[in-house]
This record gives C-alpha cells, sequence and structure tokens, in this order.
C-alpha cells in the first residue's frame, strides 16, 4: 500500500514518480524521486515482489542490474559504485510493472539519529529565518522516516508529512532535522557534491529502542529490558495498548502542527511556563506507562524503523542521543558502543559515527542535568576506545531550563568539521581540545591540550575546580592559556582532582581556532619533579 500512497502523494506535489497499480512489485522505504545515493560505494536497492520474478533495475544510463525475487517475496539488487551526479533517473522492472523515480542524485548519504536534539525541526531552530528568506540548496536533501512504533501503526494514521525526499525550498526545509540541515550545508559545500540524510529519530528515546534484542540483552543493556517487564508485570497490557493506539498524541504525523511539540520545542518556552505546565500535567508527565506498543520500550523502534531504511547505502551516521539514557549513566558507553555494532551489522558496513556530547544543561520539565557529567564520561570513553567514532563538542550551547539548545548550527557545522577531516581525509582542525597531559610547577600545574591551534580563554571564569585527596576545594589563585596549555596557579598536592564542566549546566569559553569549545574532563594531579 505505501507506494501507492507515495506516488498519489508526490503527484499532488508535482512529482515524477509512476507505479502500475498492480503492485505486484514494491521497493524499500527510502527509494523515491529526489533521492540521493551514495557515491563511491555499492548501491543496494530492496523490496518486494512476486516469488521466481526477475527483477531489473537501471540507473541513468548505466548497465542493468538483476535479482529473482525469493520464495518470501524479497527481492535485493546491487548496482555498482559510481561518481557524483545529478538528474538521473531510476527504473525498476520484473517485466510487467514498472517502478520510475526521477531527479535522483548521486552524492554523499548520512544517517541521522537519536532523540530530540537530533529530531529537532527546522521550524523551531532559532536561526530560521536566516535559512528559509536566504538560497535555496538543490544540493541538500532530507527523508524522514515516518515514526511509527508498532507494526499497523501506518494503516492507524495519516503519514503523509513524511516517507519522502524532502528538498530544499522554503515549503520543506521547516520539516528538515535544524542539526542535519546545517551539517549538510557545510559538508556539501566542502565537497560539491549533492548531499542527502535519511532522518531515523524519535524524541524522548533511550539508546535501547534503537537496538536490536541480541545486542542489548548480551551485556549491561539488559537492566532496560529486564526493568521494562517488570514495569508491566501488574498492567493490563491490552488495555493499555488500545490506549496507545487511540491516543492522538502516539504519532507526531505533522510535527509543525502538533501543539504540544510546537510549545515544548520553539524559543520561548521559559522556566515559569514549564513550571505551570508541571502543576496541571505533571502527574501524566511522570508516569507514562511504556506499554508493548510505546516508542520508548526497549528494541522496539530497530524493529519498526531502523530495518525500513537498512541497508539503503550511506556514508556514515550523525547521532544526538543520550538525555533518556540518564537513568543508567553509568553504562551508556557499554549500551552505545553495542548500538554501533548493531548498525553497523545491519548495514553489513563499518560506519563512520558522528556524535554530539551532550550538551550543558540544568533543568526542565521536571528532569535535570545531575546525570549528564556521568554520561559526557561515557561519551568520552566511546569517541576513545571505539573505531571509526569522533565525538562534537556543544559546551557553548546548552541552557539552563532547557533541554533543547535553540540554535543547532554550531553543533550541525562541528559534525561536519569531523566528517571533513576524519571520514574525507581533509587537513582541518576540527575536534574540540582536551587535555593530554598534567604537568605539576613551581606555581600549579599546567594541562596540555591536543587541538588547541588557536587555544584561547574568550571569557571566564572557567568552569574548573581542584579538590584535595580529602575532598576539599582548593583555591585557584590564576587562569591563563598559554600556547597549547592551560595554566592553572596554586597549591594542589599530587592525588588532587581537577574537574572541568562537570555539573549539568555550566558555560566554556576555552575554544580553539576553529572556534570549538574544551569538553569537560576529569584528572587527577600526578606525583612529579616541579619546574
Amino acid at each position: 500500500m505505501r507506494r501507492v500512497v507515495m506516488a498519489e502523494i508526490d503527484a499532488a506535489r508535482g512529482g515524477a514518480a509512476k507505479q502500475s497499480l498492480r503492485e505486484a512489485l514494491l521497493t524499500g522505504l527510502p527509494f523515491g524521486d529526489r533521492m540521493v545515493l551514495q557515491r563511491r560505494k555499492d548501491i543496494h536497492v530492496w523490496g518486494t515482489g512476486e516469488a521466481g520474478c526477475t527483477v531489473e533495475v537501471r540507473l541513468g544510463s548505466d548497465a542493468t542490474q538483476r535479482g529473482t525475487v525469493a520464495l518470501d517475496g524479497t527481492w535485493t539488487v546491487s548496482l555498482p559504485p559510481r561518481e557524483a551526479a545529478h538528474g538521473l533517473r531510476m527504473v525498476i522492472t520484473d517485466g510487467r510493472n514498472v517502478v520510475e523515480f526521477c531527479d535522483v542524485a548521486v552524492g554523499e548519504v548520512w544517517i541521522a539519529g537519536g532523540q530530540s536534539n537530533m529530531e529537532y525541526f527546522l521550524a523551531f531552530d532559532r536561526d530560521r529565518r536566516h535559512v528559509l528568506d536566504g538560497l535555496m540548496n538543490a544540493d541538500i536533501r532530507y527523508f524522514d522516516t515516518p515514526r511509527a512504533s508498532y507494526d499497523g501503526q501506518w494503516d492507524d494514521r495519516d503519514y503523509s508529512r513524511f516517507g519522502f525526499w524532502r528538498a530544499s525550498t522554503r515549503e520543506d526545509l521547516p520539516y528538515f532535522s535544524a542539526v542535519a540541515y546545517y551539517f549538510a550545508v557545510e559538508l556539501q559545500a566542502s565537497l560539491d557534491v549533492p548531499v542527502g540524510i535519511v532522518g531515523c529519530n524519535w524524541g524522548g528515546t533511550p539508546a535501547c529502542a534503537w537496538m536490536g534484542e541480541d545486542y542489548l540483552a548480551d551485556g549491561p543493556g539488559r537492566v532496560w529490558i529486564d526493568e521494562h517487564r517488570a514495569a508491566l508485570v501488574d498492567v493490563d497490557v491490552e488495555r493499555v495498548s488500545a490506549e496507545y493506539r487511540a491516543d492522538p498524541m502516539s504519532a507526531t504525523t505533522d510535527p509543525l502542527k502538533t501543539s504540544i511539540l510546537t510549545l515544548l520545542l520553539n524559543p520561548g518556552f521559559p522556566r515559569l511556563a514549564q513550571k505551570a505546565l508541571l502543576a496541571v500535567a505533571g502527574e501524566r508527565l511522570r508516569n507514562v506507562v511504556v506499554g508493548p506498543l510505546h516508542p520508548y520500550r526497549p528494541t522496539g523502534l530497530h524493529e519498526t524503523m531502523l530495518k525500513r531504511v537498512a541497508p539503503y547505502s550511506a556514508r556514515g551516521v550523525i547521532w544526538y542521543q543520550g538525555e533518556s539514557d540518564a537513568p543508567h549513566a553509568d553504562i551508556y558507553g557499554s549500551v552505545f558502543e553495542s548500538l554501533i555494532h548493531c548498525w553497523r551489522d545491519l548495514w553489513r558496513d563499518e560506519l563512520p559515527f558522528l556524535f554530539v556530547q551532550l550538551a550543558p544543561f540544568g533543568e526542565w520539565l521536571g528532569s535535570t542535568g545531575e546525570a549528564y557529567p556521568r554520561v559526557r564520561q561515557q561519551q568520552q570513553s566511546v569517541a576513545d576506545t571505539v573505531p571509526g567514532t569522533w565525538m562534537a563538542s556543544s559546551s557553548d550551547s546548552g541552557l539552563q531550563w532547557d533541554v533543547h539548545p535553540k540554535r543547532k548550527k554550531s553543533i550541525g557545522s562541528r559534525l561536519a568539521l569531523l566528517a571533513r577531516r576524519h571520514v574525507h581525509g581533509q587537513d582541518i582542525l576540527a575536534d574540540a581540545p582536551r587535555p593530554v597531559t598534567v604537568l605539576p610547577t613551581h606555581s600549579g600545574i599546567e594541562i596540555r591540550m591536543s587541538d588547541a591551534d588557536g587555544l584561547v580563554l574568550r571569557r571566564g571564569p572557567l568552569p574548573i575546580e581542584v579538590v584535595s585527596p580529602a575532598g576539599r576545594p582548593l583555591p585557584i589563585t590564576r587562569v591563563a592559556v598559554e600556547s597549547d596549555r592551560l595554566v592553572l596557579e596554586g597549591s594542589f598536592p599530587a592525588g588532587s582532582t581537577i574537574r572541568f564542566a562537570w555539573t549539568g549546566y555550566y558555560e566554556v569559553g576555552l575554544v580553539n581556532g576553529a572556534g570549538i569549545p574544551a569538553t569537560p574532563f576529569y584528572l587527577e594531579v600526578p606525583e612529579g619533579p616541579r619546574s
């Protein structure tokens, strides 16, 4: 049914996708007019059809590639790698039915995953007018995976605002992920090829929702499964499921017309307004039943969303998530590492993962950033130990009374810097300054930083403290930046700990020449001679 619906949508929008209504031949979810295909990799095309039929796929003037529909009705065809291109046509046929997609580009494709800070629509970004009033870039396109959390939800809701490739137009841009859009802008300008983003995200979701059960159960992350099952022991599952199906808030089918979402995400939702909302709806917000159909349940969205877009050929993943993992902050690194392995196995590709460290945050709608230092520490551990992963700093983007930074441009741009340096091999400054060594001196300590070209302290004081081995705060008499070193003056005995930005909310003005702020760190003052 999907392709019939999408063909009608494209026709209404002036699109050119055509398909026989016999519907014996269907393609996978991400394929459609205006799609971007990954350059320099095999291009995986898949779908369903009549068992035994031969499926032929042709892209532009390339040679036709063939596959056979298996007994279970599925087919897969791989097209050979090709260079960047514009204005192509993809034709798929089984000899009786024809699927045709127009205005197909070849360039760079990235999957945009995570929770609300990745989902955060450009319509809500504080700087959206600069985008919407500016020049449109036809080489930036966006596919948003429908937010369906259970089988059959597509039949329960109108998903006509999702599931097709959007162009960079004033009509479509508000629906783009803001982080993904700014990432694509920087990457496209640097590489001069089309850039396509496949959004696959949902606000409020913990990492466990996006993983296969085998990857979650075989490790510390099993606590998420055990807690979910325990929470449902005394719950009327049928009643909860029926209520979820009937609740109009169970699916974001038109996010820009969802009043509660607009209230929560738009700039200008002050703390007093949050308190008023909590007074009215706080009980409901605090007592959400994560039932068998709920998007927050472990492994659910891996089945209902992620598998719908895998293995669409891509360069890598950009990821912004972790806020909802605060209840189990100390195991986030293990869970996130397993998620990365899960996605790479699903795509059959060692996809680079570029992810955002949690931004400074104090309190929002009853949730706090108290556990965020531990989550950030776990994120840093993943970047340090899991090959093919890099972390972007958001240390200057946070808000004390809102978990959603309202300006996403710096975050998207820093993800693009990481892609340019670590994926495309450009010799640029892309990573955040972070400590390499701690050296005791006659007047205090020096912390040598990596990625510190142009290191400067734009404003102060820094969110830094030194605590004695006995747990007593030690006075810092002077803070300075000297070349690639952060200098702290005072009396700091060996075994003292240095905590930088080690709170939920903080403000950082220590940045390198690319304007990237330093990330949080926790160090111990070593024994050693004092120069």
